[in-house]
């Protein structure tokens, strides 16, 4: 299933968290400096990534296709879909699962594994 981008979902805070609550999902925060270009991967979760400031681009590599996101904007990385993330100045995301879990069972899986 390819990347699906929402564009323009929330202005502040308050509005990721209605969101949040409103699709029942689970988050992490993750602030990062800067995302030197990742290599394809994919993860045994759905993933939604909620732009909370700055900007990035999100690579649905079976289409080949990158999308630029900021703030306000949510893209959904479907479990099992190949793709990479880049930004060049500082961005903060909250990741959002469809149930809880701990940080350390979110892992990157090469494109090699994908079976």
């Amino acid at each position: 299933m390819p990347i699906q981008i929402e564009h323009g979902v929330f202005e502040n805070m308050d509005g990721v968290y209605d969101t949040l609550k409103a699709r029942k999902l689970w988050p992490l925060m993750a602030v990062h400096p800067k995302i030197v270009p990742e290599d394809p991967h994919w993860h045994i979760q759905n993933n939604h990534i909620f732009v909370v400031e700055g900007e990035a681009e999100f690579h649905d590599v079976e289409a080949d296709v990158w999308h630029k996101l900021s703030a306000g904007d949510i893209c959904y990385i479907p479990r099992r879909t190949l793709h990479a993330i880049r930004a060049d100045k500082a961005v903060v995301f909250i990741a959002a699962f469809d149930e809880p879990m701990r940080t350390v069972e979110f892992v990157p899986y090469p494109p090699a594994a994908l079976t």
